[in-house]
């Protein structure tokens, strides 16, 4: 149950880090091969340090944001060697982009292993379910590929 509150701890550090656009403690959170997907806008990053790079970029159009994080999962691989995981958590943003108030609703799907300083990222997904931009409003349903 341990290895379950710490990948907690490392979903709710990376939405404390966008809040405040802490950006010099994001590394921290990510393996250095880790890989970051976003299929609704066509981003594939790999390597942490592309990940902070494309994160502080997407962050400086807010002039203002709060990530919520939701209900979420955890999945152990195996139960005698917790070093690996999946996880999946529902989150909801909104704020100020580019001068447009904006409400973003969607889903991360991670997988996670544990490092010498504790769990980190290894792969995030985040796929969009729900995107309102002043009056424009766009929903999807969850995604057909995801368990």
């Amino acid at each position: 149950m341990r290895q379950k509150f710490e990948i907690h701890e490392l979903v709710a550090r990376f939405a404390d880090c966008v809040n405040r656009k802490a950006m010099d403690q994001m590394p921290h959170l990510f393996t250095p091969d880790a890989v970051l997907d976003i299929p609704g806008f066509s981003q594939h990053i790999v390597g942490r340090d592309n990940i902070i790079t494309f994160l502080t970029d997407i962050l400086s159009l807010w002039s203002g944001i709060v990530q919520a994080v939701h209900s979420g999962t955890v999945v152990l691989v195996s139960d005698t060697h917790p070093q690996r995981a999946t996880g999946r958590w529902y989150l909801s943003e909104f704020g100020v982009k580019e001068n447009v108030d904006t409400y973003v609703g969607g889903v991360y799907s991670d997988d996670y292993v544990r490092t010498a300083s504790g769990f980190r990222f290894t792969r995030r997904r985040f796929d969009l379910l729900y995107l309102r931009a002043g009056t424009s409003v766009t929903a999807q349903p969850f995604p057909a590929d995801l368990p």
